[in-house]
């Protein structure tokens, strides 16, 4: 085993040169890898899972934690540890897990990116920015004024987390965006669960996560529910193999603005409003206030009760997360790591141009 173990464990580094090889050759991992293979694992995986209605990925998870744990402390507890043993412990599951991720979903990170696929421009001016971000106000408002019928009250989303996946992934099946430029997309048995680590997620900082071993798209059912809409669709968005952060919450905005459900597009058109006021913020303060006078006083409610929840579970560790996690982003092709999430605009900005 220990000799298995070994040369198992040394296969990590022709994949390391493998990975950074495709990385360069995009057009390769697009047309064979994310319009191919990956199209069949994950219909294989997605028609296979989607009969469970608990997250596999997140079971498979938490007995490799606890089997990891009990490896460290048997380690520890030895009066000497074997080092030479220890590396090829670590090389074999690394290749391992290496493998199975870039395999079963990593490889699209080195896609050609969406903005070149539907050519949209990425660059826009403060003067584009403080446009779109008056016609999402106007959109934004008349949506909520249809939703709460006054001006000063918060929404509240009828509907349960099995319900607003289930309007999320119809949406993909009839999305004209998929249908155009990537007809080879298969969107059958999408799959979004509640989690089962739902609240180390929370203190995490993240609201959801594609499981790339699994293809399940996970749901962190802690958060407010009028911001799942847009967390379900964007983790779909990861499911159907976009891997940048951008991508998906621009996917995410096309797919809830499309929907007959107001619900579902006033979360769109308030989410990119949010964004785009974000990035007004740092580029034009004055117009930023007097934007927000424009607000009605409920979607000024909305955004403080999504920030409000939080502010309640902001912890040290969360910042630690996600510093690896915006390393590991810039490890694999994306230069503005977590940062990357804000983007979003750019395409949100063009795309309405367009549109």
């Amino acid at each position: 085993m220990i000799f298995k173990k070994k040369y198992i464990g040394l296969l990590i580094l022709p994949q390391l040169l493998f990975v950074q090889y495709i990385s360069n050759h995009q057009e390769i991992v697009e047309e064979y890898y994310s319009l191919g293979v990956y199209q069949v694992t994950s219909k294989i995986l997605r028609s296979t899972l989607s009969v469970f209605p608990f997250s596999i990925g997140d079971v498979l998870y938490i007995i490799t934690l606890i089997y990891f744990i009990r490896l460290i402390v048997k380690e520890i507890s030895m009066k000497k540890i074997n080092l030479k043993k220890s590396i090829k412990i670590i090389l074999f599951y690394g290749s391992i897990f290496h493998f199975l991720f870039y395999f079963l979903w990593g490889l699209n990170y080195h896609r050609t990116s969406l903005h070149e696929k539907l050519i949209i421009d990425l660059t826009y001016t403060v003067e584009d920015l403080e446009e779109i971000s008056k016609k999402l106000i106007i959109k934004s408002n008349k949506l909520h004024r249809q939703i709460t019928l006054s001006d000063s009250s918060s929404t509240e989303i009828p509907y349960d987390i099995k319900k607003i996946n289930k309007i999320a992934s119809f949406g993909y099946n009839n999305l004209s965006l998929l249908k155009e430029y990537y007809p080879e997309i298969n969107t059958n048995n999408l799959i979004v669960k509640k989690s089962l680590i739902s609240l180390p997620l929370t203190y995490l900082g993240f609201s959801g996560y594609i499981n790339p071993f699994t293809n399940e798209s996970q749901i962190n059912s802690l958060v407010p529910k009028n911001s799942i809409p847009h967390t379900a669709s964007h983790e779909i968005a990861h499911q159907l193999g976009f891997s940048q952060e951008l991508e998906c919450n621009f996917i995410a905005f096309v797919n809830l603005t499309n929907s007959e459900d107001l619900y579902f597009k006033y979360n769109g058109y308030s989410f990119a409003l949010r964004q785009c006021l974000n990035e007004l913020y740092k580029y034009d303060k004055p117009t930023y206030n007097s934007l927000l006078k424009l607000l009605n006083t409920g979607i000024l409610k909305d955004f403080k009760n999504n920030s409000e929840f939080w502010k309640n579970y902001s912890n040290p560790i969360e910042s630690i997360t996600k510093s690896g996690y915006d390393k590991f982003l810039k490890f694999n092709n994306i230069s503005e790591g977590i940062k990357s999430y804000n983007q979003s605009v750019s395409l949100i900005i063009n795309y309405l141009k367009k549109t």
